[in-house]
């Protein structure tokens, strides 16, 4: 059905349509993907985790296409990544038993967590609160790199990946510090 025009069709648009439970619009965003995932986990984990944290890309690359709002800042093929590299990342914290800290839009529900429902729902509430008290806070450029360089981006990936120079990386950096550490909203965290 979308293989005769798949070239010409967006990420956004494979997953504006995969949210609406279009199959082949995911398998087609998986395809494109594949590469991304492959390299993400044998950076991330090495050849021992690379099936692992496949899967957990993969997860969060579902993730994305269920929470990507179009006309954001950032583009699908972005957030995608993001989302993919975070839930790497979580992964491998929570098999090393480090706290596990999630801020990006990736909606965690009860079974992806073994705590009791009412907690995890505290818990999505409190994150949503965070990242609500965040972006009132700091400037559209500053969230970004804090989302990046908590997702354990390097400055010049950060840099490339929002299309700044390393410097701009830097002093958005020392800005929200500064932000964030006068900031009260945190004691009520």
């Amino acid at each position: 059905m979308l293989s005769a025009c798949e070239t010409q069709i967006s990420d956004e648009q494979l997953a504006a349509l995969a949210r609406t439970g279009n199959d082949e619009a995911f398998a087609l965003l998986v395809s494109r993907f594949s590469e991304s995932l492959h390299r993400l986990s044998v950076k991330l984990g090495g050849a021992s985790e690379e099936d692992d944290l496949a899967q957990e890309g993969l997860l969060g690359l579902l993730s994305a296409v269920r929470s990507y709002q179009s006309g954001g800042s950032a583009s699908f093929s972005t957030y995608a990544h993001t989302c993919m590299r975070n839930r790497m990342i979580s992964a491998i914290r929570a098999s090393r038993g480090e706290p596990v800290l999630l801020l990006e839009n990736e909606p965690q529900t009860p079974s992806a967590v073994s705590e009791d429902p009412a907690a995890v729902l505290v818990r999505i509430e409190e994150l949503e609160s965070l990242r609500t008290h965040l972006r009132s806070v700091l400037t559209e450029l500053e969230y970004n790199v804090l989302m990046r360089y908590l997702g354990s981006y390097s400055y010049e990936e950060i840099a490339a990946e929002l299309s700044v120079g390393r410097k701009t990386v830097d002093n958005a950096l020392a800005r929200l510090r500064r932000k964030l550490a006068s900031a009260p909203f945190l004691s009520r965290l």
